[in-house]
């Protein structure tokens, strides 16, 4: 028995007619007559009822029609798992987040342990300023961004997945000072130039320096700059400080201290509702085991 004799079987079956049936599945009449006797041999039993003006199915031909549909419908089915299986196994992942941020500590493992297993999905990241960001994910241009939770709250299609709290801090180098020591307070900086970053969260910026400088008593210098990058090299050459978390890729590198703030952000990751791409739902899998995993560590 083969997917031949079940298709021609099938087919008169539907058809109710040799002929009808011959030119549905594209073969000679002569074959499709060739191919039932086949499989009523086959079968040890009569599939047709021949004896009148129109072909009917006997009651066994009955039964073996339900069975080979029921076969059929499976056959269709596991195709298509299949199908999303390999599909997956082939995706592709746009992941962006906040250009200067360190993702890799997050990331780092859960990429890892993901392509252990599916190493057939392509996975590429991209860092872009708060504003390209959100703009590129409006568009689906990303699949999964890294940015900050109360971005994510302005966008009416996304689902998010918070994955860390970063913490508040004040950067500087350590050639700012002369004296070395570990606990700065934030007033100790009133006589130093904040550097901020122009982009569309400027004001926010220079609002929350504003606000670090009324707590402690003092009125800030602020200058903004054109990217994360300036900042940085700002304050490492000791012309200033800057207010970030602990997600900027640079804040424990040599040269650098930090004296903390506190208030704290976070960190969400953002993909579009209803999405299909299945890859990244698998990624989406291993995060939140990931963050499971943590809370239960921090229980």
């Amino acid at each position: 028995m083969n997917d031949t004799l079940i298709q021609s079987f099938l087919s008169v079956a539907e058809e109710g007619s040799f002929c009808k049936a011959a030119e549905k599945i594209y073969i000679s009449q002569p074959n499709l007559s060739r191919n039932i006797a086949r499989l009523e041999k086959e079968l040890d039993t009569q599939l047709f009822d021949r004896s009148g003006k129109h072909i009917a199915l006997t009651e066994a031909g009955q039964i073996y029609e339900k069975a080979f549909q029921k076969m059929k419908q499976c056959f269709a089915e596991a195709k298509e798992q299949v199908q999303q299986l390999n599909d997956m196994d082939r995706g592709m992942i746009r992941i962006g987040y906040v250009n200067g941020w360190n993702i890799g500590t997050y990331m780092q493992p859960v990429l890892r342990e993901m392509r252990l297993e599916y190493p057939g999905i392509r996975i590429s990241l991209e860092a872009y300023t708060l504003q390209e960001l959100s703009a590129r994910f409006q568009m689906g241009q990303m699949d999964l961004i890294i940015t900050l939770q109360d971005r994510i709250a302005k966008m009416y299609d996304a689902e998010s997945m918070l994955i860390d709290t970063a913490q508040e801090m004040i950067l500087f180098s350590n050639t700012l000072f002369r004296t070395r020591k570990k606990n700065w307070k934030p007033e100790e900086f009133r006589q130093e130039t904040f550097f901020v970053l122009a982009d569309d969260r400027e004001e926010m910026q220079l609002d929350c320096v504003r606000a670090i400088g009324s707590k402690y008593g003092f009125v800030p210098n602020m200058c903004s700059v054109n990217s994360m990058e300036s900042i940085l090299m700002n304050v490492e050459n000791g012309l200033g400080v800057t207010v970030c978390n602990s997600w900027v890729r640079n804040v424990y590198a040599p040269g650098f201290q930090c004296c903390p703030l506190e208030h704290s952000t976070e960190i969400a990751a953002a993909w579009k509702q209803g999405q299909e791409n299945s890859a990244l739902q698998i990624l989406l899998g291993y995060m939140t085991e990931k963050n499971l995993n943590s809370c239960k560590i921090s229980a």
